[in-house]
Formats: structure tokens, C-alpha cells, sequence
């Protein structure tokens, strides 16, 4: 089972707001896969970067980023560092349009 549960993320994703910014859970799921996959298409792309040979500079900040997420994935899966970022507050859900 996931912690914190659905109710605990909607509980604090909309602690700070004005109006509910998640109002269902298929919000949570949708932000919480989306996030998943972009980790692990950075740290993807990052192990790629160094097996190529490219004449493109490689960002520093998105080396490093992609270094701590390698090493969280050691100890847990994309879905619960996604999580446990929404929970944190490192990211947001954002409407579409937005």
C-alpha cells in the first residue's frame, strides 16, 4: 500500500490553497505516473549521454539530478519517489492549459 494514502496527499496538496487544486484521485494518479516516467526517462537519458559520443554540451544540473535519482531508485521505485515529491511539495499538479 502506498503511504502517505490518496486522502493524505489530497489533504496536503490543497493545505496551502485558495480553492481545491485535486479534487479526485485520478489527478494524484495521473501526476504521480507522469512524474515516475519523467525520472526515469532522465536518468535514462543521462547513462545514454554518457554511452554516446555527442558534440552536445550536457547540462551539470540535469547530471546531477539525474545522479540522486539513480541513487533513490537503488532503494525505491519511480511511483514512490513520485509520491513522496508530491507529498514534499517539490512538485505540482498543475491544470491542463496551464
Amino acid at each position: 500500500m502506498l503511504q502517505p494514502s490518496y486522502t493524505q496527499l489530497m489533504e496536503k496538496l490543497n493545505e496551502d490553497a485558495n480553492e481545491k487544486v485535486v479534487t479526485s484521485r485520478y489527478s494524484i494518479i495521473i501526476a504521480a505516473a507522469r512524474r515516475a516516467r519523467q525520472i526515469i526517462d532522465i536518468v535514462n537519458e543521462e547513462s545514454n549521454s554518457k554511452n554516446a559520443e555527442k558534440d552536445t554540451p550536457i547540462d551539470p544540473i540535469r547530471i546531477k539530478e539525474a545522479a540522486e535519482l539513480n541513487e533513490k531508485l537503488k532503494h525505491k521505485k519511480s511511483t514512490s519517489i513520485a509520491v513522496d515529491e508530491l507529498y514534499a511539495g517539490k512538485i505540482k499538479i498543475k491544470e491542463l492549459g496551464e
